[in-house]
């Protein structure tokens, strides 16, 4: 959702930098038809939702949150190992994230 409204505000710029462009040089009607067309394609091909192959669900503990350190969390990878009972991935920047039980591991390459 970020990334699409993102996009969004990108879009409204480019909107607002052809508005600027075609100013003098075409008709009102025909402008807005344009615009209108790319502001409707720009919807249709950006938002594009990115579709994860693993969703884990379980709790990470936070020291200084009071009387209930355990909060839950929400990690999605497209690519995971395990060690023992203890699941792991890495990010992109190389660093290991380990997830420990209790968790629950949703595939969603067995969703078609």
């Amino acid at each position: 959702m970020i990334i699409c409204l993102m996009n969004c505000r990108k879009i409204v710029i480019f909107i607002k930098q052809i508005i600027l462009i075609t100013k003098k040089n075409i008709k009102q009607d025909l402008k807005m038809k344009i615009i209108k067309i790319l502001l409707i394609s720009f919807l249709v091909f950006s938002c594009v939702e990115k579709k994860y192959k693993y969703e884990i669900k379980g709790k990470v503990y936070v020291p200084t949150s009071g009387t209930n350190p355990m909060h839950d969390a929400i990690w999605y990878t497209d690519t995971i190992s395990f060690d023992g009972d203890v699941a792991y991935y890495f990010n992109s920047d190389g660093s290991e994230v380990r997830i420990y039980p209790p968790f629950i591991l949703i595939d969603h390459s067995l969703k078609k």
